[in-house]
């Protein structure tokens, strides 16, 4: 699909107007105990998206003056709850006037990021506080506040900035595009386009949030096993067992990853042959080339890896069916709920295993 061209700066302008009222008015609908509520961006709860909402039209105005830009610096804080949506509105203002000036939509302006036309930069403002109207509108309950016709109008300016090199994990500044039906709702198509899930609720997002957490913390117990090693000690079988710290983190890199191909592709990761045993074996086996550090870091990886995968899944509630195994109840499903909660208990039972090996390496514990 060819994206549409941005529309004019005039256009562009009113388009600008809009989204700050917009933004005003759903901040105006915060509840007073919503403040600190999760939101479709995982870093921002309500308070600071709409302190970053904030920054942003400060540096709109500030670009507009062609004066140079921070970086995507810190939300602004320390307003109470009933000043917001007032300082949303002053400092709109102050950036429309700007942008309203003699040729402050001619020729190029330098951001942090790189040199765009005046044009597209206004475009991104347009985009950023539209899109982020949604994320707090979801957040509070208050998507009644959206403006459909705001959202129709500014998917083709989506479209137009949002080019596919921009995407992926972070540090990249937008995630991949979320599937969403061409009939669906203006700001659902909005919203999938940005790379947010359209389904999004607070009790979803909570319960990602929990069992993200709960995982972390046990591959930070496991991680704790291997601090202060040396490879050779990584690699010492210092019990009755053929285990060692090595392997274990190796071994439990391997699972993570396997489970998390499982709730991308279904059962086929998980397909049994006669190869399974061996490869199975191999994921406790520490080669030559491989070092404590490298397999820490591939760990690392591994849990940015699942990370990304559980923030794009459409629901928790989906699921696939197991593969066949001696091990599994035949015709059973497992929800991604449910899987996670598997990596879990698989995760801290490792995490003990090695505490365990630790302890008779130098009588060091993760706990106690």
């Amino acid at each position: 699909m060819t994206p549409a061209p941005l529309p004019d700066p005039a256009t562009e302008l009113e388009l600008l107007r809009r989204s700050f009222d917009q933004s005003t008015d759903v901040i105006g609908a915060v509840g007073p105990d919503q403040w600190h509520c999760p939101t479709p961006c995982p870093a921002f709860d309500v308070e600071t998206l709409v302190g970053h909402m904030l920054f942003a039209a400060k540096r709109l105005a500030t670009v507009g003056r062609r004066e140079a830009a921070a970086e995507d610096g810190p939300a602004v804080v320390g307003l109470a709850a009933g000043e917001w949506a007032s300082a949303l509105t002053k400092t709109a203002d102050e950036a429309i006037d700007v942008w309203r000036s003699p040729g402050a939509t001619a020729g190029d302006i330098v951001l942090p990021f790189g040199t765009f036309a005046a044009p597209v930069v206004l475009g991104m403002y347009v985009l950023e506080q539209t899109t982020h109207a949604w994320d707090l509108a979801v957040a509070v309950g208050a998507t009644d506040h959206l403006d459909s016709e705001l959202a129709a109008a500014v998917v083709p300016i989506a479209q137009a900035i949002v080019v596919p090199e921009y995407r992926g994990p972070e540090p990249m500044p937008f995630a991949a595009e979320v599937a969403a039906a061409d009939d669906a709702p203006a700001y659902d198509r909005l919203a999938a386009f940005m790379g947010r899930r359209p389904s999004w609720t607070t009790t979803d997002a909570a319960q990602r949030a929990d069992l993200l957490s709960a995982l972390a913390k046990q591959r930070t117990f496991l991680r704790h096993t291997a601090s202060g090693l040396g490879d050779a000690e990584a690699r010492r079988r210092s019990t009755v067992s053929a285990l060692c710290i090595a392997g274990i983190v190796k071994h439990v890199t391997a699972v993570e990853r396997r489970w998390a191909r499982f709730i991308a592709e279904a059962a086929p990761a998980m397909a049994m042959n006669k190869g399974s045993a061996a490869a199975h074996t191999a994921t406790f086996e520490i080669t030559e080339a491989e070092t404590l550090k490298s397999l820490l870091s591939d760990y690392e990886a591994a849990a940015r890896e699942t990370e990304t995968l559980v923030g794009s899944l459409e629901s928790l509630d989906d699921g696939h069916p197991l593969p066949r195994a001696p091990w599994f109840d035949p015709g059973s499903s497992w929800s991604h709920r449910r899987v996670l909660l598997h990596l879990l208990m698989e995760t801290a039972q490792h995490a003990g295993h090695a505490d365990i090996v630790r302890e008779a390496i130098d009588g060091s514990r993760t706990m106690g």
